[in-house]
């Protein structure tokens, strides 16, 4: 028994465990923070008592339903709705937007890419009881730049208020007070406002769905926690707020105009600051997105921002690979120290024990950042997934430089 299960160790696999030791320590403290920033800051969104800068008690009052602001405190706003021949969800999603619990004045543009008639329809009809809504569209012949973000810009140009919130015609909002919590955190510093916008977790149960939510609440755990952390660079179109002013002074997407995409991270990226972007994930500032086909619109973003990040502020995205190595040597050095000791399986034993230490904490940590960003809720497969996903990234790197002549404007496909 004694052979098997011996106390005395070599140094070298004391210096191996203590190694370990070290890295998991540094593991539990800094990547446990940068994820569970996503899930603390939804709590101060959604605590009553968490008044954005610069106003007072006076200007709210709370209900069941969040809050409700008076208008002197919410800035008029258009909200810019791009629609590509998705006149069945543009039906659902408008009267959500129209009927927001907004009392400072607000617009609705529907850019209608392409001048498709079934969307025109939709519009001219809700029109006939809505004043505030409007239609615009991309004219057919526009080929060679990105059509949407010609369609934002039509939009933002044909805008009347200070205020641009984008979303999707794909989206769903369900809640009256969507409006007024995005647009709540506009002060004298503020232009920028990163919302969130996830799928419903029921619309996605097709072979793969656990590997598609976690990657999702990875990317956005990622870029959400460098905003939080004043070091924006990215947001996500279909909840995203933005001056007018700030849009003109950056002379739009001109920047960008060689790529179809980036209306969202590298136009974020050139805008944002550490001073005036702000997060807004309260629960009903959170918006459905719907797709027809969840794996090819999973596949299509995740290739877009692939190629796309290399344009983008690298100081988050470089920390959390950090973090990736981290837990590879994690692997290599649990495997090491087992190895060398048998057949002694006392430093095995320790090296397990240390692997709770270091993995129950951190699937808790991401159960929260799911909840908190409405995706489905993994358990067992979470270590799995953390561990693949520097080579599940790679591929679609690889997948994106391939299929490069999609990304430019100025190359016919």
């Amino acid at each position: 028994m004694t052979q098997f299960f011996n106390f005395d160790i070599s140094l070298t696999t004391i210096i191996l465990l203590s190694t370990l030791a070290i890295c998991i320590l540094f593991l539990l403290i800094f990547y446990r923070k940068s994820i569970s920033c996503v899930a603390k800051h939804q709590k101060q969104c959604n605590n009553a008592e968490n008044l954005p800068t610069g106003y007072s008690s006076d200007d709210f009052y709370h209900s069941d339903s969040g809050f409700d602001l008076s208008p002197s405190t919410l800035p008029s706003a258009s909200v810019i709705v791009y629609c590509n021949d998705d006149a069945t969800n543009l039906a659902q999603l408008l009267p959500q937007i129209l009927e927001q619990d907004y009392p400072a004045p607000f617009e609705v543009i529907v850019v209608n890419d392409g001048s498709v008639e079934s969307t025109s329809d939709v519009v001219n009809q809700l029109e006939m009881t809505y004043h505030n809504l409007y239609l615009t569209y991309t004219p057919d012949r526009s080929r060679s730049l990105s059509r949407k973000k010609l369609a934002l810009t039509l939009g933002i140009k044909a805008a009347r208020h200070e205020v641009i919130v984008t979303v999707n015609a794909n989206s769903r909002i369900n809640s009256p007070q969507w409006l007024s919590l995005i647009t709540r955190n506009f002060d004298e510093q503020t232009d920028v406002v990163i919302g969130y916008a996830t799928p419903s977790p029921d619309s996605d149960t097709i072979k793969g769905y656990r590997r598609r939510a976690f990657d999702r609440i990875a990317e956005a755990t990622v870029y959400l926690s460098a905003a939080i952390n004043h070091s924006p660079y990215r947001g996500f179109s279909y909840n995203l707020a933005y001056r007018r002013q700030c849009f003109f002074d950056n002379k739009g997407f001109s920047r960008s105009l060689n790529l179809h995409f980036g209306e969202d991270d590298v136009f974020i990226n050139e805008i944002t600051t550490q001073k005036n972007t702000k997060v807004e994930l309260s629960n009903d500032s959170i918006v459905e997105c719907h797709f027809y086909d969840p794996i090819e619109s999973h596949k299509i973003l995740k290739r877009r921002y692939s190629y796309t990040s290399k344009y983008l502020r690298k100081g988050y995205r470089t920390l959390f690979a950090f973090y990736s190595i981290l837990l590879w040597i994690w692997l290599l050095l649990s495997i090491s120290t087992i190895f060398i000791s048998l057949p002694n399986l006392f430093p095995a034993t320790i090296v397990a024990i240390l692997g709770l230490i270091l993995w129950l904490p951190i699937i808790y940590t991401w159960r929260g950042a799911a909840q908190a960003l409405k995706s489905r809720l993994l358990r067992l497969t979470i270590p799995w997934f953390i561990m693949t996903r520097p080579f599940y990234n790679a591929i679609y790197k690889l997948n994106s430089k391939r299929n490069y002549r999609r990304n430019h404007t100025w190359i016919k496909k």
